[in-house]
């Protein structure tokens, strides 16, 4: 498929037509092609041609496009959904799990099954190379497409079943975090109703594909070449020694010595939104909760290079209507904020992992997109006297450029026993 659309001059429904003839033909001396029951797929796509964004979408997927001031577009096939609407609603009623749901669910598949890839019923990718020429095809200007997202229908309950996030609410958590925190969130939803009181479906979980482009980023001609490169070139790491100290100066408060002489690049942001899906629990907030973020760009003054990106998420009830919630947050910063108003003193403890970065933090930081540089990730986990955590700080770095250090502290039972020989 992907060698077909590479070919501009082949239309989309064209490729998608001689794909499946392909599979058939790989298929053909070996399996039943003229069953009912075959494996079939959804599909969604696009392709850059020219001037115009072109789309294909087949079944219950959902294209997400973002264009900028004109808000934002989805093309949907929802065929699916709209033949058998009797056994689909019936099959939307009752706990999930339980034997009549699951009866009212196979006679609902029974039906839909006959009316797959029919005149009258809907279409998807199965064994008929004729079904791609039902496909929900068409062109947007591609100068107005800013981002765009490909989801299956699991991906998209999010939003369009579950009501928990906007488009723009998921295309922001696929930029900054990626497909794998939108279907983390998406099973953290589905594990707070497992039976489907609050949002009525058809099982507990669906399978959840997504992918996310960010129109107009150059794709390199040689990716190969530019791994050679960069090996060549590799930089050499500075360390991040974590002494298990905070320290103090004019400007405020840092953790290593490192980081002393950086500054934040740029006004630092202030928003209220939702902490990533591994931190509600730390920070003690349920996902979806509305936090304060506040988003700082660290790095070098003279030369202006990005060297961390550090990110404060606050619980909203210790924070909304404080100058915790400004931009300038006075001398000290967050922390003397936080201890001169009943959290004090404050500590400490961190935790430092790994992940890859999402496109926006690898623009930021100057990673390359086709090499895998991961990012060094440390969590700091501020807490009050009473043992509330009042603040996390997720800072983000190059793992090609830093590497965390610690000196390594003798206990005293790690010495070597002495004997009676020993004269000293």
């Amino acid at each position: 498929m992907i060698n077909l659309i590479g070919d501009n001059t082949v239309r989309l429904r064209e490729a998608l037509r001689t794909a499946i003839a392909k599979v058939n033909d790989l298929h053909r001396d070996t399996c039943a092609l003229d069953q009912g029951a075959v494996p079939a797929s959804t599909a969604v796509m696009i392709r850059e041609r020219d001037d115009v964004l072109e789309y294909l979408v087949l079944s219950d997927n959902v294209l997400v496009l973002d264009l900028g001031d004109n808000g934002i577009q989805t093309v949907t096939d929802k065929r699916v959904e709209e033949v058998a609407s009797d056994e689909m609603r019936a099959a939307l009623q009752g706990p999930t799990g339980t034997p009549e749901h699951a009866a009212r669910v196979s006679e609902l598949v029974t039906v839909q099954r006959s009316l797959r890839n029919r005149p009258g019923g809907y279409w998807v990718a199965a064994t008929d190379p004729a079904a791609a020429d039902e496909a929900i095809t068409g062109t947007v200007d591609l100068a107005k497409v800013r981002q765009a997202a490909l989801l299956t229908d699991g991906a998209s309950r999010l939003v369009d079943s579950f009501g928990a996030l906007s488009w723009e609410q998921l295309l922001d958590l696929l930029r900054t975090e990626g497909p794998a925190a939108l279907i983390a969130r998406t099973r953290e939803a589905e594990l707070a109703d497992p039976v489907g009181e609050r949002w009525p479906r058809f099982k507990r979980s669906d399978d959840a594909s997504a992918a996310y482009v960010r129109i107009g980023q150059p794709v390199p001609l040689s990716s190969g070449t530019q791994r050679v490169e960069r090996r060549l070139k590799r930089p050499e790491r500075q360390k991040i020694t974590r002494s298990r100290q905070v320290y103090r100066d004019e400007k405020g408060y840092f953790f290593d010595p490192t980081a002393q002489g950086w500054v934040a690049l740029q006004t630092p942001t202030v928003r209220w939104g939702t902490v990533p899906v591994d931190l509600a629990p730390v920070l003690g907030v349920a996902i979806g909760d509305e936090v304060l973020i506040r988003d700082r760009i660290m790095g070098d003054p003279e030369t202006g290079e990005a060297k961390q990106l550090a990110t404060s998420y606050l619980p909203s009830d210790i924070s909304r209507g404080t100058q915790l919630a400004e931009r300038d947050t006075g001398e000290g910063g967050i922390y003397d904020r936080l201890e001169g108003t009943g959290h004090r003193p404050l500590k400490w403890s961190e935790s430092v992992s790994a992940r890859m970065p999402s496109p926006e933090e690898a623009e930021t930081l100057g990673l390359p997109t086709d090499v895998g540089v991961p990012l060094l990730r440390l969590v700091r986990v501020t807490t009050s006297p009473s043992g509330r955590v009042v603040e996390v700080n997720d800072t983000r770095m190059s793992a090609e450029d830093f590497e965390v250090g610690y000196d390594i502290q003798r206990s005293r039972s790690a010495q070597l026993p002495r004997s009676d020989d020993d004269s000293t």
